[in-house]
């Protein structure tokens, strides 16, 4: 496999283009899998302040093989557009080497591009390949590549990116496994730190900063416009700084639905003014459709609360977290007003304390790095796969043999795996008798019977009967996988740590000389 990782974030290309980019996120995984046919997984991660692609494509695609980077008729990865440059920055901790410039990422931000109405060649996205794409999806993950640096909300994104993609048939195995390392640091970075334990994260971030315009907050009204992945955050965020009295408002009718879930009040759909004028702080977080707070709306609820002895001294806060803007830029202006949005609140996050931060990426490296030799030990699976099916093979031929055929004769004689001893047959049969002692000449008998042909069995004296141990040909079949299984289990052990410690070509060299199996086995990047 080769792994990409794709992202435009709110350092580049900025926080605007991310908001583009996030407006038509839905569906997007199913469309660029049919749109590029070299990619075989898409995770799309659309956040507040990023979209990533995590991408799973074939090996060749990197090598501007038409056949892979074709897209279907229709889209826009076709033509000179398609050899504009997407690949630009890396990781904090990745080197230049590890950003190569790649057909596959000029293909994808072409498609992103038409796909959010932005200009042809004008998208420029951070492109990480193989092991540096994994290690900054693991660094995600924990939060260390966020807005606000140790966020715990982002690894449950995370999760919730993979299983919309498992519902759409965009995972593929190689990112299932990718998501699954990605989760387990993160969890390690929250147990074996305190990063996430101090509370990070915009909406906290972004309610500290509004809280800097009001009284203390638990003498506050807040109301929160909009159901979206902030909301239930921010209510936890509020009534963790004391403040109880909360509604909420939903123009598409899930107010009460919510409330009725998180213990609040809901806001009429008609009377969301009225709300506005009895709160101070005004939370939105939709990130649907266009702004729903204009101008407009605001300014005789500002106005009408600078009149009103309640609203005496109090600006009417609003914090806008939603990413395509809830609220219209123009309110910024008004009198009585505190407009806060997502790049103030960018400007305001505070610096993580560093020890806890370098403690997350020590962890984020260690588990990159033991992810990278699980890796390097799955490669080996294809020739794994051809040794048991080559020592399968031989089982199954074994138990033709063993097995009564019509055509054969009552009793007949069979060599033995070895060759040292021979084994007697006897046709028609179910039961395997072996003699416990061998003949003068190195042979042992070996006999099958069944119930309707045992009279077909040569006849044998009762003492011989007795001392012989009896079988199924069905045990037999078992005991001949048991002891398959058996002996390749060092082979495959040894096939794993060969992969791991780099020793890839000499396991398949030795493996050709020993069994005369041909070398196979693809590598991952």
């Amino acid at each position: 496999m080769t792994t990409h990782l794709l992202s435009a974030d709110y350092r580049l290309p900025g926080l605007d283009v991310v908001a583009r980019l996030g407006a038509v996120a839905p569906g997007l995984g199913p469309d660029l899998l049919e749109a590029v046919p070299a990619l075989r997984g898409v995770v799309v991660l659309s956040t507040c302040n990023r979209l990533a692609l995590l991408i799973d494509a074939d090996s060749w695609a990197d090598t501007g093989c038409p056949a892979a980077l074709h897209p279907l008729p229709g889209s826009a990865v076709h033509g000179s557009d398609s050899r504009t440059s997407a690949t630009h920055g890396s990781a904090a901790w990745a080197s230049s080497a590890d950003a190569a410039p790649s057909g596959l990422g000029e293909a994808v931000a072409s498609f992103l591009a038409e796909r959010a109405g932005l200009a042809p060649g004008s998208l420029r996205l951070s492109h990480l390949a193989g092991a540096a794409a994994r290690r900054e999806m693991l660094a995600i993950a924990a939060g260390l590549s966020s807005m606000v640096v140790g966020e715990a909300q982002i690894v449950g994104q995370v999760r919730r990116a993979a299983e919309t993609a498992a519902a759409e048939g965009t995972l593929s195995p190689d990112l299932v496994r990718i998501i699954e390392r990605a989760s387990a640091t993160a969890r390690r970075v929250a147990h074996d730190t305190e990063l996430s334990s101090q509370g990070r994260s915009v909406v906290a971030v972004g309610i500290d900063q509004a809280a800097g315009h009001l009284p203390l907050l638990t003498g506050c009204r807040a109301l929160i416009v909009g159901t979206g992945s902030y909301a239930g955050a921010t209510v936890a965020a509020l009534r963790a700084r004391g403040l109880t009295d909360i509604a909420v408002f939903s123009a598409s009718n899930r107010a009460e639905a919510f409330a009725a879930g998180h213990d609040l009040r809901a806001v009429p759909t008609d009377s969301l003014p009225e709300a506005m004028v009895r709160s101070d702080l005004v939370v939105t977080c939709r990130g649907v459709g266009g702004p729903v707070l204009t101008a407009d709306v605001v300014a005789p609820v500002a106005a009408e609360r600078l009149r009103s002895a309640g609203g005496a001294g109090r600006p009417l806060v609003i914090l806008d977290l939603a990413l395509t803007r809830d609220v219209d830029e123009a309110v910024r202006a008004l009198p009585g007003v505190v407009h806060l949005d997502l790049p103030g609140v960018r400007d305001a996050v505070p610096d993580a304390e560093v020890r806890q931060v370098d403690a997350a990426r020590a962890i984020v490296d260690a588990e990159a790095d033991d992810f990278e030799r699980t890796l390097a030990g799955r490669s080996m699976d294809p020739l794994i796969t051809t040794l048991r099916s080559h020592v399968g093979k031989i089982v199954t031929e074994e138990i033709e043999r063993l097995r009564p055929l019509q055509s054969r004769l009552p009793a007949s004689t069979v060599p033995s795996v070895d060759g040292r001893a021979e084994a007697r047959v006897v046709a028609g049969g179910g039961v395997v008798r072996a003699n416990s002692a061998s003949g003068a000449d190195g042979t042992v008998a070996v006999s099958v019977a069944a119930s309707e042909t045992a009279s077909e069995a040569a006849p044998e004296a009762p003492s011989q009967v007795s001392e012989e141990p009896v079988i199924t040909l069905a045990q037999a079949e078992r005991a001949l996988h048991h002891l398959a299984a058996r002996l390749l289990h060092q082979p495959t052990v040894m096939a794993r740590r060969a992969g791991q410690d780099g020793h890839e070509d000499a396991y398949r060299q030795a493996l050709e000389l020993v069994l005369g199996l041909d070398s196979v086995g693809g590598t991952h990047d």
